[in-house]
C-alpha cells in the first residue's frame, strides 16, 4: 500500500487549499524526505488528513469523529472557517483509489452530515459513498485503522521506553502500542467472575439457614387436632345459623313496624295537602266553564290597544311635521349665506345647481394651469439634475424669482470653461479624446511590459549565479569524490593486508604443539631447515585487532559518505540541466518583451530605456490631459441642456401666472375644499325635508281614518261582553277577566290535582303489603326472648363460629406453608449445586489466567506477542548492525532485573541489559522495534510508505548519519517511500527534501516542497 497524493483545506492550522504529491515529482524522486517545522506548525496535521479520509479517524481522537466531537473538542477544522476536506489518493495491487472526507456548516452554523466517498480512479466509479466509506478502505487496504497507523506511523518514543522497563509496565505499554486491551479484561473479568460466583454461593448457603421447618411430631399434633376440629364443624355451624335467622327475622319485623307508624304520617299528611287543594279546585272549576269567552275577552282587549296606539302616533307625527318645518327653513338660510341672496322652497335648487357648475369650472381651469406649470417644473428640474451630474452645480428651481439669477450665473460659468478647452466644437473635442484614450491604453501595456523584463532581467541574474554556485559546488565534490575514492580503495587494500597479516599470526600462534615436536637434530618436516628459532622460544606477535577495527569502521564511514556524494553529485548535475534550461527559457522571454516594449515606444513616441518611475510620470500626465478633456466635454454638453432649460422655464413661469389668476377669481366666489358635496348637501336636505313633510301629512289623514274605524269596533265588542257579564251573573267585565285563568296556572292546579290522586293509591297499596308481611314475620318471631337476649346468644354462636373457622385456618396454613418451605428448601440447594459446578470451572479458569489487576493472562499473552517482535526486530537490526541481538531476560535473570537483554557480539557475546547501551545504540534498537512492529501488522500487506515520527532529537551527530544512512539504504533496497517528521536541525541539512511548514502571524501555518 503506497500513499500517492493528500488533498485538504482547512484542517487544523493550514487554512486554505494544499496539495502534497508523494507519488510523482521531488518527492517520489527522492523517496527519503522529511517533514519539518516548529512544535505546533502541523507536521502531524498532514497524517491526520490521511486517516482522516481514509478511516475517519485521527490520532489525538480515541474514536470515529463525530459532529458533537467537531462542535465539543474542535481541532480538526481551522477556526473561523465553515468547511474543510482531507482527500488521498492511495495505491494497492497496481489499482488507484481517492478517498474523500468533508464537512460543512449550514446557515444556522450547525454542522451537516459529513460526505465521504472512494473512487477508483481509472474509471471514475464510485465504489462506496456515506459511512461505510471507511469499512470499504479497509477492505482494500486489508488494514485496520489501528494497524494501519502501526504499520505506517512508526514512533521510536514508545519503543524506547518499552525497552528499559519492568515487565508489568512493560507489558503494558506493549498492550497500548499492538492495541491488545482485551486479555487484560478478561483476566480481570475471570478473577471477578470466580468470585462474584463464590460469593453467590455464600448467599445461597446463608438464605438456606434461615429457612426453619415443622418437626415430624409437630406435624402429627397438628393433623390430629385439625380432625378433631373438623368433626366438630356441622354442630357449631347449625347453632350459628339459627341464631343468626332469629336475630335477623327480629330486625325485619321491628323495621316494618317503624314503615307502618311512617305511613301513618303520611296519611295524615295527605288529609291535609286535600285540605288544601280544595279551593284551588272551585277556581278551575269556574275557569272551565267561563274559558269560552277567552276570544271574546282577547279581542276586547287588542282593539282597546290599537286604539290608544292609534292616538300616541297622531300626536308622535304632529310633532315630527313641526321639527321638519324648523329644519327645512336652516337649510334654506344656509343657501341664502352661500349663494349671497334670498331663496324660497321653490327657486333654491335650481340657483344652487347654477353656483355649482361655476364653481366646477373655475376649479377645472385652475387645476389645469397648475398641471401645466408643475409639468413644466418636472422637466426644468430634470435639466437641472443633467447639469449637476456633469459638474455645474445649480439648485432646484422653486420660485422663478430667484432661480434664474442661478441660472444666469451657471451659464457664465459654462461659457468660460468652452473658451479655455481650446476647440470650436463637441465632435472635434471627441476625436481628440479618443485618440488620448487609446494613448493611455498602449501607456498602460507599456508599463506593465516594462515591469515584466525588469523581473525577467532579475530572474536572469538570479539563476546565473544559482548556476555558478552548483557548478563550483559540483566541482568541489568531484574532487573530494575522486580523492575519497582514492582513499577507499586504498583502505580496502590496507584492511585487506591487515586481516591478512592478522589470520597468518594468528595461525602462528595455533602452532604451539608443532613447535614443541621440532629437533634440533632433525629437519623442519615443512621447510626442511635445520635451524630451529622458535622450537625453545615463544613467538610474540602484536595482532592489532583494536587497529584493524578502527580502519575497517572509518573505511566503512568513507564509504557510506562517498555513496552520499555520488548521490548529491547526481542530484547537482540534474540541477544545473535545470538552470539552463531556465535560463535558455528566460532569455527567450526577454526577447519577446523587449520587441514588444520597442513597438509600445514606437506608437507612444517614448524611450523604453528610461527608468519605470520616470515612464509613470509620463502615462500620469496622460491622464491629466485626458481629464481636462473630459471637464471640456461636460462643459459642451451643459451648454446644450442650458438652452434646453431656459426654453422650460419661460413655460414655467407663463403657467404659474394663469394659475394664480384663475385661483384668484375662484376664491373670490367659494374658498372651500368640495363646492359638489356642499351643495349636494344642502340640495338633497331641501327635498328631503320637503318630501318628509309632505309624507307626514299623509300618514296623519291615514291615521285619523283607522283610529274612527277602531273606536266603533270597541264599542260593539263592549257591549258584547256586558250581555256575557249579564248572563253569567258576574259584577262586571273585571270579574269575567280573574274568572279566566291564564293556561299556565290551569295546568298546574289540575297536575297537582292528579299527583295527591297518585299518592293516595300508592299509599293504600303500601298500605295492604305492610299488612301481609308483618303477619309473616310475627308468626316466626319467638316471643319468649327480647331482642337484648337473642343478640347476646347470636353473639355467643358467631363467636364459637368463628374461633373454630380461625383455628382451622391457622393450622392449615402453618401445614401449608411447611410443604412450600421444603419446596424453597430443595430449589435453593439445587441452584447452590449448580453454583458450585460453575464455580469448579471458573476457579481452574482463574488459577490459570485470572488476578484483579489483569497482569497474568496479560503478561502471557504480552511475553508471547514480545517474543514474536524481537524476532522480528533482531531481523531488523542485522540489517542496521551486526553486533547486537535482542533477548528476553531468563527467569534467574528477572529477580534481579526483568527489563530486555541484549547479547554483544563485539564483546564475545556478553550478555547485558539494554539500559547499559548509549543513546544512539538505543535509538537504532527502538527503531528496529518499530519497523518490526511494522512488519507484524502488515504481514499480509506491502507497505510501501512509511512515516517515522522524531525519536532524532538525543542522537549525536555520528548516530545521527549512521541513522539516515540506514533509512536511506532501506529505502533504496525496498523502493519505499519514507517521510521523518522532526526538527533536528542537523536532519534538516542532511535530508534535503523536505516538506516545510512554516508558522504565520495569525496562527495559521504555510507548505512548501523544497529540495
Amino acid at each position: 500500500m503506497k500513499i500517492l497524493k493528500i488533498r485538504f483545506e482547512n484542517i487544523h492550522s493550514l487554512k486554505g487549499e494544499h496539495q502534497v504529491d508523494f507519488g510523482d515529482g521531488i518527492l517520489d524522486e527522492a523517496g527519503l524526505f522529511a517533514i519539518t517545522g516548529p512544535t505546533g506548525a502541523g507536521k502531524s496535521t498532514l497524517l491526520d488528513v490521511i486517516t482522516l479520509a481514509l478511516y475517519n479517524r485521527i490520532a489525538r481522537v480515541d474514536k470515529a469523529v463525530s459532529n458533537s466531537i467537531l462542535e465539543d473538542d474542535g481541532g480538526i477544522m481551522t477556526r473561523n472557517m465553515r468547511h474543510c476536506y482531507a482527500e488521498v489518493e492511495y495505491r494497492v495491487n497496481g489499482k488507484d483509489y481517492r478517498s474523500y472526507w468533508s464537512i460543512e456548516r449550514n446557515r444556522n452554523n450547525n454542522l451537516n452530515a459529513r460526505k465521504q466517498e472512494l473512487v477508483e480512479v481509472a474509471t471514475n466509479q464510485i465504489l462506496e459513498a456515506g459511512t461505510k466509506t471507511p469499512d470499504k478502505n479497509q477492505e482494500i487496504i486489508g488494514l485496520s485503522y489501528e494497524q494501519f497507523v502501526k504499520a505506517m506511523v512508526l514512533s521510536q518514543g514508545e519503543f524506547s521506553k518499552l525497552l528499559q522497563a519492568p515487565r508489568n509496565e512493560r507489558n503494558k505499554l506493549l498492550e497500548d502500542i499492538t492495541g491488545a486491551r482485551s486479555y487484560r479484561e478478561i483476566g480481570r473479568t475471570v478473577y471477578f467472575r470466580y468470585k462474584q460466583v463464590e460469593k453467590n454461593i455464600a448467599l445461597k448457603e446463608a438464605g438456606l439457614e434461615t429457612i426453619e421447618l415443622l418437626t415430624a411430631e409437630q406435624i402429627a399434633e397438628k393433623k390430629t387436632e385439625l380432625k378433631l376440629l373438623t368433626d366438630s364443624k356441622p354442630k357449631t355451624e347449625k347453632a350459628y345459623q339459627t341464631a343468626s335467622e332469629k336475630i335477623t327475622n327480629r330486625k325485619e319485623l321491628q323495621k316494618k313496624l317503624g314503615e307502618q307508624k311512617e305511613l301513618q304520617t303520611q296519611q295524615l299528611q295527605l288529609k291535609k295537602d286535600w285540605a288544601v287543594f280544595n279551593p284551588f279546585k272551585g277556581q278551575l272549576e269556574l275557569h272551565d266553564k267561563l274559558a269560552k269567552y277567552g276570544v271574546i275577552l282577547a279581542d276586547y282587549d287588542g282593539v282597546s290597544k290599537q286604539v290608544s296606539q292609534l292616538k300616541e302616533d297622531n300626536d308622535r307625527l304632529g310633532k315630527s311635521k313641526s321639527e321638519a318645518e324648523n329644519q327645512l327653513n336652516s337649510y334654506l338660510e344656509a343657501a341664502d349665506k352661500l349663494l349671497k341672496e334670498k331663496v324660497d322652497v321653490k327657486t333654491a335648487n335650481e340657483k344652487l345647481d347654477t353656483f355649482r357648475n361655476k364653481i366646477v369650472q373655475l376649479q377645472a381651469e385652475e387645476k389645469k394651469k397648475q398641471s401645466e406649470a408643475s409639468l413644466f417644473l418636472s422637466q426644468l428640474n430634470s435639466y437641472v439634475k443633467n447639469i449637476n451630474q456633469l459638474g455645474y452645480p445649480l439648485p432646484m428651481a422653486d420660485q422663478p424669482e430667484l432661480f434664474k439669477p442661478q441660472v444666469e450665473a451657471n451659464r457664465k460659468t459654462v461659457q468660460e470653461t468652452i473658451e479655455h478647452s481650446g476647440s470650436n466644437s463637441l465632435e472635434n473635442l471627441n476625436l481628440e479624446l479618443e485618440n488620448h484614450r487609446l494613448l493611455n491604453e498602449k501607456a498602460g501595456e507599456l508599463l506593465a511590459s516594462k515591469e515584466q523584463f525588469e523581473k525577467l532581467q532579475q530572474n536572469h541574474k538570479t539563476q546565473l549565479n544559482k548556476l555558478k554556485l552548483s557548478q563550483e559546488q559540483l566541482g568541489k565534490d568531484a574532487n573530494t569524490i575522486a580523492s575519497l575514492g582514492k582513499e577507499v580503495l586504498q583502505g580496502t587494500k590496507e584492511v585487506e593486508n591487515l586481516e591478512k597479516a592478522l589470520a597468518q599470526q594468528l595461525k602462528h600462534q595455533s602452532l604451539e604443539e608443532y613447535r614443541v615436536q621440532l629437533d634440533p637434530e632433525q629437519p623442519c618436516p615443512l621447510c626442511g631447515s635445520l635451524v630451529h628459532p622458535y622450537a625453545t622460544e615463544v613467538p610474540h606477535f602484536d595482532t592489532k585487532e583494536e587497529l584493524v577495527k578502527e580502519k575497517k569502521k572509518s573505511l566503512q564511514t568513507k564509504s557510506d559518505y562517498l555513496i552520499t556524494l555520488n548521490a548529491k553529485n547526481k542530484f547537482q548535475t540534474k540541477e544545473i540541466n535545470d538552470i539552463n534550461t531556465a535560463i535558455a527559457s528566460l532569455k527567450e522571454e526577454e526577447a519577446q518583451q523587449l520587441e514588444i516594449l520597442t513597438k509600445l515606444s514606437d506608437q507612444l513616441k517614448w524611450d523604453y530605456k528610461e527608468g519605470l518611475e520616470t515612464l509613470k510620470i509620463h502615462r500620469l500626465n496622460l491622464n491629466r490631459r485626458i481629464q481636462k478633456m473630459e471637464k471640456s466635454k461636460q462643459a459642451f454638453q451643459a451648454d446644450s441642456i442650458l438652452k434646453d432649460l431656459e426654453k422650460s422655464l419661460k413655460q414655467w413661469e407663463l403657467a404659474l401666472t394663469t394659475y394664480n389668476s384663475v385661483k384668484r377669481e375662484r376664491t373670490a366666489l367659494f374658498d372651500g375644499p368640495d363646492i359638489n358635496g356642499k351643495v349636494n348637501i344642502l340640495s338633497s336636505s331641501i327635498t328631503r325635508s320637503v318630501t318628509s313633510i309632505s309624507s307626514i301629512d299623509e300618514q296623519l289623514k291615514a291615521s285619523a281614518g283607522k283610529l274612527k274605524v277602531n273606536s266603533e269596533q270597541k264599542i260593539i265588542k263592549e257591549e258584547e261582553l256586558h250581555r256575557i257579564v249579564a248572563n253569567e251573573h258576574l259584577e262586571n267585565i273585571q270579574a269575567l277577566r280573574t274568572a279566566i285563568l291564564p293556561e299556565e296556572r290551569a295546568s298546574k292546579i289540575r297536575k297537582r290535582e292528579n299527583e295527591l290522586k297518585e299518592l293516595n293509591t300508592r299509599i293504600s297499596e303500601k298500605e295492604n303489603s305492610l299488612k301481609k308481611v308483618l303477619t309473616e314475620l310475627t308468626e316466626k318471631d319467638d316471643p319468649a326472648h327480647s331482642f337484648e337476649a337473642l343478640t347476646t346468644l347470636f353473639n355467643e354462636a358467631k363467636s364459637g363460629w368463628d374461633t373454630l373457622s380461625v383455628t382451622i385456618g391457622k393450622i392449615t396454613q402453618s401445614l401449608e406453608d411447611d410443604g412450600k418451605a421444603k419446596q424453597r428448601q430443595q430449589k435453593v440447594q439445587d441452584e447452590i449445586n449448580l453454583l458450585k459446578k460453575d464455580l469448579s470451572l471458573w476457579k481452574t479458569m482463574n488459577d490459570l489466567i485470572g488476578d484483579a489487576t489483569g497482569n497474568k493472562f496479560s503478561n502471557f499473552v504480552q511475553d508471547l506477542t514480545l517474543e514474536q517482535l524481537i524476532g522480528y526486530a533482531n531481523k531488523r537490526l542485522s540489517e542496521f548492525s551486526d553486533r547486537y541481538l535482542l533477548d528476553i531476560p531468563t527467569a534467574d535473570e528477572a529477580e534481579k532485573s526483568d527489563t530486555l537483554k541484549v547479547f554483544d557480539k563485539y564483546m564475545g557475546n556478553a550478555r547485558r541489559s539494554v539500559r547499559t547501551l548509549s543513546g544512539g545504540e538505543t535509538f537504532l534498537v527502538s527503531l528496529a522495534m518499530a519497523f518490526a512492529l511494522s512488519d507484524i501488522a502488515a504481514r499480509n500487506v506491502k507497505i510501501e510508505s512509511l512515516f517515522i515520527d522524531e525519536g532524532f532529537g538525543t542522537l549525536d551527530p555520528e548516530t545521527l548519519d549512521q541513522a539516515i544512512t540506514i533509512l536511506e539504504k532501506m529505502q533504496n533496497e525496498g523502493d519505499k517511500s519514507v517521510g521523518v517528521i522532526s526538527h533536528v536541525g542537523a536532519l534538516k541539512e542532511r535530508i534535503t527534501t523536505q516538506i516545510q511548514l512554516e508558522k504565520g502571524s495569525l496562527g495559521y501555518s504555510t507548505l512548501k516542497v523544497v529540495q
